[in-house]
């Protein structure tokens, strides 16, 4: 329920903390989600927005914008966990964007974000929204957060389940709907992507509900006389503006109003207008896409973290003024100026189309007029990066920095190749120096926050399996070696004991049913079996040892087989007449060659399992260590 505005008597509130969590994916490593179109677009455009000076006016370290490839689902609940639990306070207001698939599980009919790396089999490896809700929301010290999702429905679940053609409600289900209830200020804004039925639409390069929201704060989701942006304007222009599709759900309960843009005033206090733009709609939001340096249409695929800076340094239009100062010209004469930058504008054309191969061509054509010449070695760097030459783009980029050592771009781009290749550290100071040279690059700012993540992430998971911190409370400690040693030559013994009485059971009974037997020697193999397997791959010579002290354990027994049974076995055979010599075969010497055969088969086959798994294991190891 909306209270609108609070009343102030005798001053102005303190100005609200925004903290912004901007995602969007278009690709996805499992084939089962389609590839989306305007999500990579939608997220850029609405973090460019938040931290424009024209715009949202939001401090540009406060907004995080993650796309693409990057989007994991756990670097986002490290980030998640930083902004709601660590960094906000009270008073402070939060909004996470989240543009790409979601999901209602078919095992337990709860809902589901799929990050870039998630599984649609496999809900586990999404961002679970119940325990979100449960873990984040409810503990956050922030006075408001809203979730604003705009996602591609998926799963059979979510169709059954619709009450209307594009229902979101079916994503949040009861537990959260009820959790919201006794959450005020805990905001779902949902909107319809796309399904099975609908494919994703858009328009000027954005999805509709982006491009809506756009054109919305640039002006008509706007108070009159102050210019703030309170979300219960803001949603009732997005619901008459939008179609069926896109038109926005909202769930929760709002006690106080949540605040996007600007301030609460008095009412007796005239104040200017707060990130005021031209009231019409259309051309006022078209012109701040252009001012914000938005290139929707030239955004492609997965965006990692090169690629942000990559498509900011491709065109100088991603740059504060101060930035672009900042490419002089080479000392030349006019005439090969001009050639240098004709070379260098079709080179930008073959790169956006995507032939990197005759884009570098003419770069390195543009190098030879002029090596030192800026835009020609940005663009090498950038095709370089994109092609994963990370050490060779940093001598590229080295070579920028002597010719010209205050260039900031030279120092992002230095940031995002470190970050790229792990030394994160180095990576921190790079991106500090480019911010201490331009602070008003909102792109450095992506840039720091998102190294930050991953100097926190790689800590949190040092030592450690990567695990879902909102779907498991505690990790089991890696057992010692020496006790894995114990516990597989225990497990060895008992398959040892458990086949052998199988195998001479009819030794010892005449009268039980040989599937006993059989059954106990099986049981056996089979825990010697898979205590091997499991040794092996963990500890790999480890598990050797304790396949060569089986054998042992087999010959032992062997020998006291032959001690104890066998020659009273062959005295019997040898004063047997030819009547009852079958008998006796049937009923003496056939368990003990059953005996035999199993022990060869209890000491061989956990040899070459060991070594399968061994090698299995050690090639697991290394690769998790390379990652």
């Amino acid at each position: 329920m909306y209270s609108g505005k609070l009343p102030i008597e005798n001053s102005r509130q303190p100005t609200v903390r925004h903290l912004g969590l901007i995602i969007g994916v278009n690709q996805y490593q499992d084939p089962a989600f389609q590839t989306l179109h305007y999500a990579e677009n939608d997220a850029r455009a609405l973090a460019q927005w938040l931290v424009n000076s024209k715009g949202g006016k939001w401090a540009p370290p406060d907004v995080q914008l993650i796309q693409g490839q990057h989007a994991t689902r756990e670097l986002l609940e490290g980030v998640i966990t930083q902004i709601c639990l660590h960094k906000a306070e009270p008073g402070d207001s939060i909004l996470i964007y989240f543009a790409g698939h979601a999901l209602v599980s078919d095992a337990n009919g709860e809902g589901y974000l799929a990050l870039t790396n998630s599984r649609a089999n496999d809900p586990t490896t999404c961002l679970h929204l119940n325990s979100f809700v449960q873990q984040v929301l409810a503990a956050s010290k922030a006075s408001h957060i809203l979730c604003m999702i705009d996602c591609f429905q998926n799963g059979q679940m979510w169709q059954m389940r619709r009450s209307t053609p594009y229902d979101s409600k079916p994503l949040l289900g009861p537990n959260v709907l009820g959790a919201l209830q006794k959450m005020p200020d805990r905001l779902f804004m949902c909107s319809c992507r796309g399904n099975e039925r609908a494919p994703e639409t858009g328009e000027r390069g954005l999805g509709f509900l982006a491009h809506r929201f756009i054109l919305g704060v640039c002006g008509p989701a706007q108070e009159a006389g102050t210019g703030n942006i309170l979300l219960p304007t803001l949603h009732s222009y997005l619901f008459a503006n939008l179609s069926e599709q896109q038109r926005p759900q909202l769930f929760g309960q709002q006690t106080s109003p949540l605040l996007l843009v600007g301030t609460l005033a008095s009412q007796h206090i005239a104040e200017p207008a707060i990130a005021a733009s031209p009231a019409s709609s259309s051309t006022g939001g078209s012109g701040l896409l252009s001012k914000a340096g938005l290139r929707s249409q030239q955004t492609t695929g997965a965006v990692n973290l090169a690629e942000q800076v990559y498509a900011a340094t491709g065109s100088t239009a991603g740059f504060s003024s101060s930035t672009t100062d900042m490419l002089m010209p080479s000392s030349l004469d006019s005439r090969r100026q001009q050639q240098c930058q004709q070379l260098i504008e079709r080179a930008q054309q073959f790169f956006q189309a995507q032939n990197f191969g005759e884009a570098f061509n003419l770069a390195e054509q543009a190098l030879h007029i002029d090596p030192t010449y800026q835009e020609a070695l940005i663009l090498k760097a950038q095709l370089l990066g994109t092609a994963g030459r990370y050490q060779e783009a940093l001598l590229v980029v080295d070579q920028m920095g002597q010719s010209m050592p205050t260039n900031p771009i030279a120092w992002s781009m230095r940031a995002v190749l470190l970050s790229n290749v792990g030394q994160h550290q180095a990576a921190l100071a790079a991106i500090e120096r480019s911010l201490e040279l331009d602070a008003q690059n909102p792109e450095s700012y992506v840039i720091k926050n998102t190294i930050t993540a991953n100097i926190a992430l790689g800590q949190s998971q040092a030592g450690k399996q990567s695990v879902s911190k909102f779907q498991l409370a505690a990790v089991a400690k890696p057992q010692s070696a020496r006790k894995i040693f114990f516990s597989g030559i225990g497990l060895h013994l008992l398959g040892l004991v458990v086949g052998s009485l199988g195998a001479i059971l009819p030794l010892l009974s005449s009268h039980l049913s040989p599937s006993i037997g059989n059954g106990l020697m099986s049981i056996g193999l089979a825990l010697i079996c898979v205590s091997s397997a499991i040794s092996a791959f963990r500890r790999g010579l480890v598990a050797l040892g304790i396949a060569l002290l089986h054998a042992l354990f087999a010959g032992i027994i062997l020998g006291l087989v032959y001690l104890l049974r066998f020659r009273k076995v062959y005295a019997i055979l040898q004063g047997t007449n030819k009547d009852q010599f079958l008998p006796i075969i049937h009923s003496q010497v056939l368990p003990l060659f059953m005996l035999v055969l199993w022990l060869a088969m209890a000491v061989s086959l956990p040899f070459l399992i060991t070594l399968v798994s061994g090698v299995a294991g050690a090639v697991t190891r290394a690769r998790r260590k390379k990652q």
